[in-house]
């Protein structure tokens, strides 16, 4: 432990997650906390951060530390504004807010992005943009398109170095809300998993326009088309199928959880889209990395 060099802290709504690396960008060590935003009493940030390092790390008060997701948004820490996109890692790294901790040591925390797809329509995420450009030098690419699964599932093309453009689909979100609190997924027994229901959820996706095509959740059960113990494998692949499709490119890279990860290339492969699985992890902290480098302009 003796081998610590500085500490990233990605510090969400529900979740906090603190990585000790060394001065090479390895990981040392990580702990994990249900210490969301949501759970700090008052903002009170720096208390809750120096008590989750003085239970985990005996010598942490020298060590700069760099922060990224919701701790920079108006319910966080520090409301640290969005950069417009197109941006690249470097001028997300100038727009990152610096200040020193009651402790003395420095912290940094990088801004989330905007992007304004039409006039006066934004779309923001923060954190993902670490991800992405984690993900953009480990593999050594000047431009792509990747998808981040989850509640709030982004697509981000990358152009020339640059974050260019990125949409949000709500499809993990309208599933939980559909699945728990819908008459799709009321009354529904004991569900199995489905393959078949899930591929069949793809395939009809994007026949109808999404609110009607999602009553077929009800409509096949009740004729028959469609088990019961199946219903929301079926629901999950019209909402993937529906996001998917909106994609502009055949190839992709999705970065997230391994489970989620597998269900959208399972997905892509029925769509005809090749696509990479990439540990979100890996490229959350080499992201962070390369913030730090580009801060400190070391190459």
């Amino acid at each position: 432990m003796k081998n610590i060099d500085w500490l990233i802290i990605d510090w969400g709504t529900t979740n906090f997650r603190a990585f000790a690396m060394n001065k090479n960008g390895a990981l040392v060590t990580k702990t994990e906390r249900r210490l969301g935003l949501l759970q700090i009493d008052n903002k009170e940030f720096a208390l809750a951060l120096q008590t989750v390092l003085d239970d985990w790390l005996d010598e942490y008060k020298n060590l700069p530390i760099y922060m990224a997701g919701m701790v920079g948004s108006a319910q966080g820490w520090v409301n640290v504004p969005y950069t417009e996109a197109p941006v690249s890692i470097s001028h997300l790294a100038q727009k990152s807010v610096q200040f020193t901790l009651p402790w003395g040591a420095q912290a940094t925390i990088v801004p989330g992005v905007s992007y304004e797809s039409t006039p006066k329509h934004y779309d923001v995420m923060r954190g993902e943009e670490v991800q992405l450009f984690g993900l953009q030098s480990l593999e050594n690419k000047e431009s792509f398109v990747a998808v981040f699964p989850g509640t709030h599932s982004k697509h981000m093309y990358i152009n020339e170095s640059a974050l260019s453009s990125f949409t949000t689909f709500m499809t993990g979100e309208m599933f939980s809300i559909l699945s728990k609190h819908s008459i799709l997924g009321m009354g529904l027994p004991d569900q199995h998993a489905s393959i078949t229901a899930f591929e069949k959820g793809i395939n009809e996706s994007g026949q109808k326009p999404l609110t009607s095509q999602l009553f077929a959740a009800r409509t096949h059960r009740l004729f028959g088309n469609l088990k019961e113990c199946d219903v929301l494998d079926y629901l999950s692949g019209l909402l993937i199928g529906e996001e998917l499709k909106a994609l502009t490119s055949n190839r992709v890279y999705l970065v997230g959880g391994d489970a989620l990860c597998c269900r959208y290339k399972t997905a892509c492969e029925l769509l005809g889209i090749e696509a990479t699985i990439a540990n979100g992890d890996d490229a959350f902290l080499n992201g962070m990395l390369q913030i730090k480098k580009a801060l400190n302009d070391d190459k």
